[in-house]
This record gives structure tokens, sequence and C-alpha cells, in this order.
């Protein structure tokens, strides 16, 4: 006596280890997006670095010290100046910056304030030239974004993304 086949058994439910794997997979790959699309990039953290050096040298001005930046384009830094009685004579003297400041390798200085800015008691920020109310923009560009930190004759700043 022969018995009759058995019907194959249904699989039970529920899911496999190969499915888990896989949509593990894709949500490393959709987390990496994300990650990138929220870190910011090296031009943006440039431009954020500059933007709090020039409010803190107007900080030290306002406090009666003397607080200064100007671009050396052949050294790639900017040279800063920091401390002292205000608007000491030796401001401009890259000999005698307190500190010295360059963008991160990748990242360019493109576009910069005329000939640098020195912050005076006032907070109104003067040009190294001629001695005038300055304003200006200093721009940094990057493999994949460029920003721009805004200097206003007033002493504002702020930082801004440039549009492709």
């Amino acid at each position: 006596m022969r018995r009759a086949p058995r019907a194959p058994r249904a699989a039970p439910p529920g899911v496999t280890l190969l499915e888990v794997l896989v949509v593990l997979a894709l949500l490393a790959v959709l987390a990496a997006a994300a990650a990138r699309a929220w870190t910011p990039t090296q031009a943006e953290r440039a431009a954020h670095s500059y933007a709090n050096h020039v409010r803190a040298l107007r900080a030290t001005a306002l406090a009666g010290g003397t607080g200064a930046i100007r671009w050396a384009p052949d050294a790639g830094r900017f040279d800063v100046w920091r401390g002292g009685p205000p608007l000491a004579a030796d401001v401009g003297d890259p000999a005698a910056a307190t500190d010295a400041v360059a963008p991160p390798d990748g990242v360019a200085v493109v576009g910069t304030l005329r000939d640098g800015v020195r912050w005076t008691p006032d907070g109104s920020g003067r040009s190294f030239a001629g001695g005038g109310v300055y304003g200006g923009r200093v721009r940094f560009a990057g493999k994949h974004a460029t920003w721009d930190v805004v200097v206003a004759s007033s002493g504002r700043i702020r930082v801004e993304a440039v549009a492709p």
C-alpha cells in the first residue's frame, strides 16, 4: 500500500532573515544620504568660523581694544590683530598680528573685503586704506557650495549661501 504524497506545507507567516537584512541595508543607504545633506560643507564651516572671528574682533573694539582682520593673499590666510590700545600703530603689520586664520584645504577665498576691516570703539568697521566706514563681503568657495560672509558698515555680520 502506497501512501498518497503529502501536499507541501505553507511557509509560516513572518519575514526571513534575508528580507530583514535587505531592509536594514536600504535604511543605512538612506541614513547616509540624509546625513550628507545635513552636514555642513567645508566652505560653510569656514564662513561661520570667519564670521565668528569678525564678531569677536568687533566686540574687542567695542570694549575699547583693537580688532582688525585682513586677507593676506600671498600667505593664503587672514591676519588678525586683537587687544591693545584702540587703533594701535602696528595694526596692519603682518609681523604684529596676534593670530592667523587659514581656510581649510579645498576651500578657496575667492572674494574679500577690498583691504580688510579694522573695528573702531564705536563699533563701526573702517577700511585699512582710507579709514572710511566700511562694508563688504568675503566669499568662501568649496567643492560643493559657496558661502558669503556679509559685513555691513553698521557692524552687522551675516552668513549667506550663494545660489549655484
